[in-house]
């Protein structure tokens, strides 16, 4: 049930840091705002990985690669799609990560789901369409449903690698939890690494640090560095021990939580909105006590 506690408590500061975001992107470019959520732990990060460099395969690497470039690619498409929106609907575009994610689970990933399961995420889906206020019978492809679709399907396979990821440690010694926060480790010293060669090829590097560490976006920068990381070490230890697309369906919270900030935004709420979140509340129970 641990897994449980880590998701909600992640999903939580992951709309408190969603909301950072969109203040700092706009005072500063997608790109810069979306390293800035992995450049405070850089140096826990290499000390963890001058630790255990010895001791991990070439397979690990390649898993942590990929949810390293997924989970920059998801973040830099998500921040578009808040862009696109107001807050709320635009996190409610790439929460279809979690119809993604159970699709490609049982696809290609051989994750086994349960009727009851199924069903919860079913109704979770459905509380999600309702608070995201779309009108399917008008609906139409825009710039926020196509950055929103592409975040989550990044989101999804960055999930999966990181799963594959932490089994690779646990097979040389780690435990669930240990393997996880290495795997975490792993994955920010090379996102810091693919930023580091995108600023340094645009030649905007010793520019972009300067204004990301400015007195005026310092303090953004700063919280939205602490509860990334916060966030992160929770997400990435239920990834680590639990079914990545239970972890997904329970995260679904995040967009009540985003819902929430909204309102404290002074947006104001629609009887649909307020259904959605009593449907999406209802999946994610039925998912804890009947997967």
């Amino acid at each position: 049930m641990f897994w449980i506690i880590f998701t909600i408590a992640g999903a939580t500061l992951q709309a408190f840091r969603n909301l950072e975001q969109k203040y700092l992107n706009q005072k500063l470019d997608t790109l810069t705002v979306t390293w800035s959520r992995f450049l405070f732990p850089l140096p826990l990060a290499i000390a963890a990985v001058s630790c255990s460099f010895n001791s991990v395969s070439n397979q690990f690497i390649l898993h942590c690669a990929v949810t390293a470039s997924f989970q920059i690619t998801g973040n830099f498409l998500l921040l578009r799609t808040i862009r696109s929106k107001n807050f709320s609907i635009g996190i409610a575009f790439y929460k279809t990560e979690l119809l993604q994610s159970l699709l490609l689970g049982i696809a290609f990933f051989n994750q086994h789901i349960s009727t009851g399961g199924l069903v919860a995420i079913l109704v979770t889906t459905a509380g999600m369409i309702l608070m995201s206020n779309l009108n399917l019978r008008k609906f139409e492809l825009d710039k926020a449903a196509f950055f929103g679709t592409l975040s989550g399907l990044c989101f999804s396979i960055s999930a999966f690698n990181l799963k594959f990821a932490s089994d690779q440690m646990r097979l040389i010694g780690f435990n669930d939890y240990t393997a996880g926060v290495m795997v975490l480790m792993w994955v920010i010293l090379l996102q810091n690494l693919i930023f580091l060669i995108i600023k340094s090829s645009q030649r905007r590097l010793k520019k972009d640090l300067s204004n990301l560490f400015a007195a005026e976006n310092r303090r953004s920068f700063l919280k939205t560095s602490v509860l990334s990381f916060t966030g992160s070490i929770l997400w990435f230890l239920a990834f680590s021990i639990g079914n990545v697309v239970y972890v997904k369906a329970v995260g679904q919270v995040e967009l009540i939580v985003s819902l929430f900030i909204s309102w404290h935004l002074k947006e104001k709420y629609k009887k649909r909105e307020l259904v959605g979140i009593a449907v999406t509340a209802l999946g994610i129970l039925a998912l804890i006590f009947f997967h």
